[in-house]
């Protein structure tokens, strides 16, 4: 058991680490553009509505209205292939989020020790990482190709370790040794 806790323990770290190098890459992925749209009520509100594509395809589409200078509600959109995934709402006071049902995918999302949002990321239903998107400050952005590729790597290594069949067939010391040579090899990537 504790080797289980020691390795889902890496896993948040390691999916951590993965996702803040890339705060400040929109932009760096030339297959990721933005378009903004911005307008003013008459009553002094702000709302701005950005899509965002992945090589043609919207996967993130974002609507934020201020009034006074203060959030009065903020709307994440996430889409895969055209699909609605799930969405992420942000008000002063509150956040939550949905998911669509009978969707082919899944969107999960990560909370830091303060409970703030830091990332999410769309799943095929066997756990294949589609899509991510890293929070900075309440706003997603899509994350670079690379570490979606990267989670994918560890992803596949943890779930050929977890696998049933293995942990049956795996003596206690070959498995410890086995989450030893898992995380030495993902240590430095």
């Amino acid at each position: 058991m504790l080797i289980m806790n020691n390795l889902r323990l890496w896993i948040s770290k390691a999916l951590i680490l993965l996702t803040l190098p890339c705060a400040s890459v929109l932009g760096a992925e030339p297959s990721i553009h933005v378009a903004t749209t911005l307008k003013t009520s008459e009553s002094g509100a702000v709302s701005t509505k950005d899509v965002f594509t992945r090589n043609g395809q919207t996967n993130l589409v974002r609507n934020t209205s201020i009034k006074l200078g203060v959030l009065q509600i903020r709307i994440h959109r996430f889409y895969h292939q055209g699909l609605l995934v799930g969405e992420f709402v942000a008000m002063p006071e509150s956040s939550y989020f949905t998911t669509e049902a009978a969707c082919p995918y899944s969107v999960g999302f990560q909370f830091g020790p303060t409970n703030g949002v830091m990332s999410a990321a769309i799943s095929s239903k066997d756990g294949v990482m589609l899509d991510a998107f890293i929070a900075t400050n309440g706003l997603f952005y899509p994350a670079d190709v690379a570490i979606i590729g990267k989670a994918n790597d560890i992803g596949g290594d943890v779930r050929k370790l977890l696998s049933p069949t293995h942990v049956t067939n795996t003596t206690p010391p070959m498995f410890q040794q086995e989450v030893e040579d898992l995380l030495e090899k993902h240590k430095e990537n």
